[in-house]
């Protein structure tokens, strides 16, 4: 065994021991607990169930994937066809159909350390891959399905390809000629943002391509063109039998989002606001919302965050192009030019929907804060060349440290959920919807329609979810209305707070059954 271990030390570096581990931590906390702790709101039972329906033979396989926010416009299929291709080799479950977000959520960590490899030194990329192994917002976006979370993964892979055949000597190109394709083709089916802007990043860098002439970039682009549109032969097909309806639905959608702005000037405060608290998050996990707010800087809530992270992004994005205008390396420049191009653009195309962004928009952007925080770190060593790797290393363990505490906190507050009736009500985690669903199916084993009443905050998160496995069992689920038929079975769901007060003031209540913060009562006709 000693001998096995000497030669495997023989074999890797020092570094590709640490990618291993930080792998391995990365694995660790995304799928602890991740059946019983999987989010499993209205937009996954939605999603869970089309993926099913599939399976069971009773549709056939979508062309269109599910609506982007607040329009009628639909994304591409291709998260459904992940979902379908998950659930029919590992199970027909929701736990089994999030396997593909998990999985491009590691991979995504080592992708992320060669992405950074081609800029920085080995300890940097190192460094900054830890945080992002660890990283609370990364984690948060891995342990449930929903169409944006691999962003990260397919952002990671078209630029790293990108940067390949801009590099590429002679037909070295033709490795990697289709992989940009398929991340293109890919990526645009997965938000309304990275639909336009993938294309929006390639046409910016083969026009450039081509006005610096270099040889065979026409071929490179028929190749990534024809590999684009063959990923995305459904929606094509969906639209000949439509008559374009999609299109027209996205057409609509642009002039709806312009319609909610706020003006030009009003809409770059918000997005540099937005795209410094992102940053702070994601590196940090400090001030962990969901939403950007502008009103944030006069107010001063969390004004700590905003400072960091406008410090953060705006001087690293000008750091960035300090560093590009220095760099002499054509390597290093092309992969500082690509980060600078990928940004901008971000931003561009986010300045119309400002009032609407939303933490999740910045999944495709995820790399960009780990980039510019190399170039900070970067920046403290060559201006404090005694003291700046001590200062380096430590913001780097105080941001480890922070995510470490935030994951650890966030799986405090899921645990709470299946144990504490005095839990909050943000999300609905699997295991009790199971719970709720199997109590039903078993005391309504004949029944094809029954009806729930009770809480409304738990009725409105979850009654969905618990549709999708009462359904799957024949029974249709419906909230209890004043003319409901009578006859149809009954179930009051409440909190775990008023059991005791619910029993001993219903008089019609059978069985019930305690999980967490909630309490599922079957009523006697």
């Amino acid at each position: 065994m000693k001998k096995y271990f000497s030669v495997l030390s023989q074999k890797f570096s020092w570094h590709v021991w640490a990618l291993i581990v930080l792998l391995c931590v990365g694995v660790f906390f995304r799928t602890y607990t991740f059946h019983d702790w999987l989010r499993f709101n209205a937009d996954q039972s939605r999603d869970a169930g089309i993926a099913s329906d599939v399976i069971d033979g009773k549709t056939d396989i979508p062309l269109l994937g599910p609506k982007a926010g607040g329009t009628e416009f639909k994304v591409g299929p291709a998260f459904y066809y992940f979902q379908i291709a998950s659930a029919k080799i590992f199970g027909n479950s929701p736990d089994k159909m999030a396997y593909p977000d998990l999985l491009f959520s590691i991979l995504s960590i080592p992708l992320l350390f060669f992405f950074l490899r081609k800029y920085f030194d080995v300890k940097t990329a190192l460094s900054l891959t830890a945080i992002f192994a660890v990283s609370a917002y990364v984690v948060k976006y891995s342990r449930f399905a929903w169409n944006p979370n691999s962003l990260p993964f397919w952002s990671l892979l078209f630029l790293y390809s990108l940067h390949e055949i801009v590099i590429a000597k002679e037909n070295a190109w033709k490795w990697w000629a289709v992989v940009p394709g398929v991340a293109i083709g890919i990526g645009i089916q997965l938000h309304s943002l990275s639909f336009l802007l993938f294309p929006a990043v390639a046409l910016c860098l083969f026009g450039y391509l081509l006005y610096r002439q270099k040889k065979n970039i026409w071929k490179i682009g028929v190749v990534v063109f024809c590999m684009a549109i063959f990923l995305n032969i459904p929606q094509i097909v969906s639209e000949i039998k439509t008559g374009g309806e999609n299109s027209g639905a996205f057409l609509k959608s642009i002039g709806t989002k312009e319609k909610k702005g706020s003006g030009l000037i009003q809409n770059i405060e918000k997005n540099i606001v937005c795209f410094s608290q992102s940053s702070a998050y994601i590196l940090s996990s400090y001030d962990s919302s969901d939403t950007c707010e502008s009103k944030t800087v006069t107010r001063g809530y969390g004004l700590p965050a905003f400072a960091s992270g406008l410090i953060l992004f705006v001087g690293g994005f000008f750091l960035t192009l300090r560093s590009y205008r220095k760099e002499t390396e054509y390597a290093k420049k092309t992969f500082l030019c690509i980060v600078i191009c990928f940004t901008s653009l971000t931003f561009l195309l986010l300045i119309p929907l400002a009032n609407e962004i939303s933490m999740r928009f910045f999944l495709v952007s995820l790399f960009v804060p780990f980039v510019f925080l190399g170039v900070w770190l970067k920046y403290i060593r060559e201006v404090f060349p005694r003291v700046g790797s001590a200062l380096a290393w430590s913001i780097v363990i105080v941001l480890v440290g922070m995510n470490i505490f935030s994951v650890e906190k966030t799986f405090a507050t899921y645990a709470s959920y299946l144990t504490d009736s005095d839990a909050g009500m943000d999300n609905v985690l699997l295991k009790e919807v199971e719970l709720s669903s199997a109590f039903i199916i078993t005391h309504t084993p004949d029944a094809k329609v029954v009806a729930v009443d009770g809480d409304a905050k738990y009725l409105f998160k979850a009654l969905k979810s618990m549709q999708y496995f009462t359904s799957r069992s024949g029974i249709k689920l419906v909230q209890k209305k004043k003319n409901t038929d009578p006859s149809v079975p009954v179930f009051l769901i409440e909190n775990s707070k008023s059991r005791d007060k619910i029993l001993s003031r219903e008089t019609n209540v059978g069985e019930y059954l305690t999980f967490g913060r909630f309490t599922i009562f079957s009523l006697k006709p």
